[in-house]
C-alpha cells in the first residue's frame, strides 16, 4: 500500500497498516516487559492452552471442519470424540503439530524445509492412516502430482524442492521488513508453493505462528468468521502487496492477546489496555475508553494504548450510580 492510501484510510477512521502494527508492537512490549512474556509449553501454562484449542478450532474450521469448539476441546483435552471419526482425526492431528509448533518454534533461525515437512507429518498422519489421499502421498513428503488451486500458479512438483529451499533461505533474513508483514509475504509465498497434495492451509498457518512466536509475538489465531477477508489479503499477498494480510494477522494476534493473555497474566493492579479490560469485565473497550476520556475511570497513555487496572475499574464500578447520577453522590428520594 502505497503512503498516501495509508494516509487516506486514517483520514476516514480507518487505522493504517502502519498504525495497527506499531499499536501491535505496544501490547507485545507491555506482555514481554510487565507481564512476564510468552509461555511456551501448552501443558504447563493453561493460558496458552486457550489460545492452542482456538486456534485448533478455527484453522481446521476455515478448511471445513464442522466441529465446534466444545467438541475440539473434549477430542485434545480428554480424546473424547463426539464427531465425525476423520474430523477428529484431523483436530488431534493439528493440536499435536501445534503444540510442536509452540515448543520449539524459538529453537530454529528462520523455518527449515524439515520443519515444513514435520508439521504437515504431525497434521495428517492420524488421519491419512485412515483415510489415506487416492494419490498415495506419505505424510510430510512433497506432492509428486499436480493440483490446481483456483486460478493460482503453483509449484510444479519437479520444482518444490528448490522453490522451498529459496523459500525457507529467504525466511531467517527480515531485509528490514516489520516482522508481521516480512510472515506475511512469506505465508503467502508457501501457499503459492502449496508442496503438499493435501494440508497445504493448515500447515501454512502453523508456519505463520511458527515465525511469529521467533520474533516474540504470541500465536494468531485467525478466527472462521473472518476466511472471507483472510482469502481476500491472502490473493493480494499473491499479487505483491502483503500489507492487507499482515493486517489480519496483526489483528489475529491482538485479538489473542485481548482474551487470553494479558488478563490472565496481569493481577488486580497491573495496567492492561482497554481491549483486554473489556475481556473480562461487564464494558466494552469503547465504553471504557470514552469513560477515561470523560475523566471517570483512571487510566495512563503510553503511546497508542490506554491502561487501566481491574483495581480501577473496581472502583469506578463501586463508586458510580447504577441510576445514572454523579459517581460518588446519591439522588434524595421522592420522600426527601
Amino acid at each position: 500500500m502505497a503512503p498516501e492510501s495509508r494516509k487516506k484510510s486514517s483520514l476516514v477512521g480507518r487505522p493504517s497498516v502502519d498504525d495497527v502494527l506499531a499499536r501491535l508492537d505496544e501490547e507485545v512490549r507491555l506482555l514481554h516487559d510487565h507481564l512476564g512474556g510468552l509461555p511456551r509449553a501448552v501443558e504447563a501454562n493453561h493460558i496458552l492452552r486457550e489460545i492452542w484449542i482456538d486456534d485448533v478450532h478455527n484453522s481446521t474450521a476455515i478448511e471445513g471442519n464442522t466441529m465446534t469448539r466444545a467438541q475440539v476441546e473434549n477430542v485434545v483435552e480428554r480424546r473424547e470424540i463426539q464427531a465425525d471419526l476423520t474430523e477428529a482425526l484431523d483436530v488431534q492431528g493439528y493440536s499435536e503439530a501445534a503444540d510442536w509448533v509452540y515448543r520449539h518454534a524459538a529453537d530454529y533461525d528462520g523455518v527449515p524445509v524439515s520443519v515444513v515437512s514435520e508439521i504437515h507429518k504431525r497434521i495428517v498422519q492420524l488421519a491419512w492412516h485412515l483415510d489415506p489421499p487416492p494419490t498415495q502421498d506419505e505424510p510430510g513428503a512433497w506432492r509428486h502430482s499436480g493440483v490446481k488451486v483456483g486460478r493460482l500458479m503453483v509449484s510444479l512438483p519437479p520444482a518444490i524442492p528448490a522453490d522451498l529451499a529459496d523459500w525457507s533461505q529467504s525466511t531467517a533474513d527480515l531485509n528490514g521488513l516489520h516482522p508481521l508483514i516480512h510472515a506475511a509475504d512469506h505465508h503467502a509465498w508457501l501457499e503459492r508453493i502449496h508442496p503438499f497434495i493435501d494440508g497445504n492451509g493448515r500447515v501454512g498457518r502453523l508456519v505463520l505462528n511458527f515465525m511469529l512466536i521467533q520474533q516474540g509475538y504470541p500465536p494468531g489465531v485467525i478466527l472462521k468468521e473472518s476466511r472471507a477477508s483472510y482469502l481476500k489479503a491472502l490473493h493480494l499477498a499473491d499479487g505483491g502487496n502483503p500489507n492487507p494480510l499482515a493486517e489480519v494477522i496483526a489483528r489475529s494476534v491482538s485479538d489473542a492477546l485481548a482474551r487470553f493473555l494479558i488478563p490472565k497474566l496481569a493481577g488486580e493492579a497491573k495496567l492492561v489496555p482497554l481491549s483486554a479490560l473489556a475481556t473480562d469485565g461487564p464494558y466494552r473497550a469503547d465504553y471504557l475508553r470514552q469513560l477515561a476520556l470523560n475523566g471517570r475511570l483512571r487510566f495512563i497513555r503510553e503511546g497508542r494504548l490506554y491502561l487501566s487496572s481491574r483495581a480501577w475499574l473496581n472502583e469506578y464500578i463501586e463508586q458510580r450510580d447504577p441510576r445514572g447520577g454523579q459517581p460518588g453522590k446519591r439522588r434524595r428520594s421522592a420522600h426527601g
